[in-house]
């Protein structure tokens, strides 16, 4: 496992585009869900599931990171 040397001034940037990205990807597992939910087309169903879960895992991702900075 490679560490990562941040200055201060990097980490505190490195932190907001971090809440800035988790803040648009709760946006996006909100819209995924309406549209989900909102939907009867097979398809559309199996497209809008599988968004929702590359955006939980992406959510997943940051929070970790967000985790480890702070």
């Amino acid at each position: 496992m490679t560490k990562l040397y941040l200055e201060p001034g990097e980490k505190t940037t490195l932190e907001f585009s971090l809440i800035e990205s988790k803040v648009n990807t709760e946006e996006r597992i909100e819209y995924y869900n309406d549209k989900l939910n909102g939907s009867s087309n097979t398809e559309d169903v199996k497209i809008y599931t599988e968004l929702l879960k590359g955006a939980k895992n992406k959510l997943q991702s940051i929070t970790n990171l967000l985790n480890k900075l702070l």
